[in-house]
């Protein structure tokens, strides 16, 4: 990780802020809108695993029991994987700018709730892999990811699987438009931001 906070997206964690802003709601709305499908069961169970293991273990300790790394403070591996996958499949350039790496830190602080929200988002995501294609998110093709991605951001918004698009989505781009990059690609030069092409003719 680099350790230069210039480099670091902006975030803001109070509860109507932030990139993660799209997963926090009251504790009855999360019983409203639990998203189906194994997936989420099979990413919730993992992250149930790794804190109760962080609680009684060291850092390195826990990554070893769940398959996972000690860089990663939330995501287990696999899910940080599919995470990783999806930021770059949804906006290009967002590994570089380590949009998935800094979702983890900011996960790592969030309530139980948002955390199992968030999860519970990725869940769907492989929850329709499996579904299409027998494989997790990980394993799909290039072409296979794409089909998928086009058909979920096309469901009625009132669909729990397009809820879950729309959410990482948000917290992936409004990541990486906080990052220099992201700015930078949005007009900012270091010391002002100029407006689009579009606006001006």
């Amino acid at each position: 990780m680099n350790n230069d906070v210039r480099n670091e997206p902006l975030a803001n964690t109070d509860s109507g802020e932030g990139p993660l802003r799209h997963f926090r709601v009251d504790r009855r709305a999360v019983l409203q809108s639990l998203v189906a499908g194994a997936g989420a069961v099979v990413f919730a169970s993992r992250v149930q695993a790794a804190h109760g293991h962080h609680a009684a273990a060291a850092p390195e300790a826990a990554a070893a029991a769940i398959g996972t790394d000690a860089t990663l403070l939330f995501l287990d591996r696999h899910a940080f994987d599919t995470l990783a996958l999806l930021s770059e499949q949804i906006v290009p350039g967002a590994r570089a700018v380590q949009v998935p790496e800094f979702l983890d830190r900011l996960l790592a602080v969030e309530s139980t709730e948002t955390q199992k929200r968030f999860m519970q988002a990725l869940g769907a995501f492989e929850h329709e892999a499996r579904e299409a294609h027998g494989v997790s998110w990980k394993a799909l093709t290039e072409s296979q990811a794409t089909a998928l991605l086009t058909k979920i951001s096309t469901l009625p918004d009132s669909d729990p699987t397009r809820k879950a698009f729309d959410g990482i989505k948000s917290a992936v781009s409004e990541t990486y438009f906080s990052s220099e990059a992201g700015m930078k690609e949005l007009g900012w030069n270091g010391s002002m931001a100029f407006a689009p092409p579009s606006v001006c003719g």
